[in-house]
């Protein structure tokens, strides 16, 4: 007779099946894109507060915050951005609408050093995110409600091995952002360019240089990414281990890994022209300018939640079943009333 795990093998899945699954997965999880919502709202409330200081303090009791709570005051802002000191200095016109989208690519590709109050707040967010992580991949991989014990167990259970991860991960990304990026684009571009009098030539090698530097931070990327399902789907202990067990799994299943890879990322763009098209302007009332950038935020982190399920989902196809995770799934105690409905017999 059929083990209960071989009756729910589905079988290997496709890369468009198991990004279908994986959307399915995180649409039947609404509360994790909640709980992330609430959790980057948190930890971003004190940047707020103290923002929220210094712009009083500039305001004061003019008509300046009035007109600002009606659109943007160009004037007021540019004086704010003169006098401004430590966590206002952020506080820039980059920050409206698209522009912040802008920006972020800008800087990732410039490799521009973030603020040091950014860089403690990014730390710090990275440091919640490894916390929840493992709570939102062993929801997605078990595909049924685990409420508040399970999802808060796993998130514990797993929080020592995802910093670890994120440890490593930090190591070989600051390898590419420290070594490889000044090589390709401080030292070799600005030689291949020096003597070119085309700007689409000067282009064209910034472009292929930018390809290049692209390639081993995408794969890094996703290297991570199932190392990070293999800690958790299959409990495993080890930070380093998992990086090459998820290597591994990417050799072997290339090109369905690439391919769903590629979906995902086609839906994070498709988000991001939408929310291009749909920014809010300077014209636009406070309220409103909020309410879409909520709005996106929430999208992106529902897109993540999907990139991850349809990882976790192709991933399972592959070496496990569709609702196989190794961890047993933690569950509230019963209540000691229960036991005085069927006491146990007594031994003498």
């Amino acid at each position: 007779m059929a083990s209960s795990s071989e009756t729910r093998r589905t079988g290997p899945l496709g890369a468009g099946a198991a990004f279908i699954d994986g959307w399915r997965r995180a649409a039947g999880a609404p509360w994790l894109v909640v709980g992330a919502w609430a959790a980057l709202w948190l930890v971003s409330l004190p940047l707020g507060l103290v923002l929220q200081t210094q712009l009083e303090s500039s305001f004061g009791a003019s008509l300046e915050a009035a007109r600002a709570a009606d659109g943007v005051n160009w004037h007021w802002w540019s004086e704010f951005s003169e006098q401004a000191q430590g966590l206002g200095t952020t506080f820039t016109p980059n920050i409206l609408g698209f522009a912040a989208v802008l920006t972020n690519l800008s800087d990732v590709a410039d490799n521009a050093a973030l603020p040091a109050v950014l860089a403690g707040w990014l730390a710090l967010w990275l440091v919640v995110w490894a916390f929840l992580s493992g709570g939102f991949l062993d929801r997605l991989a078990r595909q049924r409600p685990v409420y508040a014990a399970g999802f808060f167990g796993a998130c514990g259970l797993h929080f020592g091995r995802m910093l670890r991860l994120g440890f490593l991960a930090f190591c070989l990304y600051a390898v590419l952002f420290a070594l490889v990026h000044p090589a390709l684009f401080d030292r070799l571009s600005p030689w291949v360019t020096r003597d070119l009098a085309s700007e689409r030539t000067a282009f064209l090698v910034y472009a292929l240089a930018m390809a290049v530097f692209l390639l081993p931070l995408f794969a890094v990327n996703v290297v991570i990414d199932y190392a990070r399902i293999r800690l958790v789907v299959e409990d495993r202990r080890s930070a380093l281990g998992a990086i090459v067990a998820g290597a591994r799994f990417i050799r072997r299943h290339a090109a369905a890994v690439a391919a769903l890879y590629a979906m995902n990322a086609a839906v994070f763009l498709l988000l991001v022209v939408i929310y291009a098209l749909v920014a809010p302007r300077a014209h636009w009332p406070l309220w409103a300018a909020l309410f879409v950038g909520q709005a996106y935020l929430v999208a992106r982190l529902e897109v993540k939640l999907a990139f991850y399920a349809s990882q976790t989902s192709l991933f399972q196809s592959r070496l496990a079943h569709a609702e196989y995770a190794a961890a047993p799934a933690l569950e509230w105690p019963e209540s000691p009333a229960a036991e005085a409905l069927d006491p146990p017999s007594r031994i003498y």
